[in-house]
């Protein structure tokens, strides 16, 4: 798909100024200054979503154990203008992620690519765009680390020890 040039740049920035604040841990309060809506929810399409203030404590709580990790866009799917202030799009990303629970007497790795839906959305105050959702669409060529974490959608993301 062709996705429209004025978009493109405001899609990956706002992906990638989330995507900086999540790698960094950043807390909950920051996480809300700098990039996402009130209303921003995050989980996995028919499956486990984290909504609201809790639901962002939560879903930061359960990817603490990852110390190192990146995400790189290689495909933007689809990108929508749903309106004057507001984006919808998919993406398929490459990740890695290394983590180690508490217990755990070495880290592991988890490697794949995930499909994305987005949705922005322009702040009237500042003008900055924000991600209002960030829903897990989908995934390809887990490794085995990977099929494991994500193998239950359904509750959310699997204990990385188990």
């Amino acid at each position: 798909m062709s996705v429209p040039a004025a978009l493109e740049p405001v899609l990956i920035d706002t992906i990638e100024r989330y995507f900086t604040l999540l790698q960094a841990h950043a807390p909950p309060d920051e996480m809300y200054a700098g990039i996402l809506t009130e209303d921003f929810e995050t989980g996995f399409e028919g499956g486990h979503m984290w909504r609201g203030k809790a639901g962002l404590r939560d879903f930061l709580q359960a990817r603490s154990v990852f110390f190192d990790e990146s995400h790189e866009i290689l495909q933007i799917l689809d990108v929508r203008r749903e309106g004057p202030e507001a984006l919808t799009a998919r993406t398929r990303l490459r990740f890695f992620l290394r983590g180690r629970e508490d217990a755990a007497a070495r880290s592991e790795t988890y490697t794949g690519e995930a499909f994305h839906g987005w949705r922005l959305r322009r702040q009237p105050q500042d003008g900055d765009w924000r991600v209002a959702a960030q829903i897990v669409e989908g995934f390809a060529a887990l490794d085995a680390s990977a099929r494991r974490l994500f193998s239950t959608p359904d509750k959310g993301l699997r204990s990385t020890s188990t």
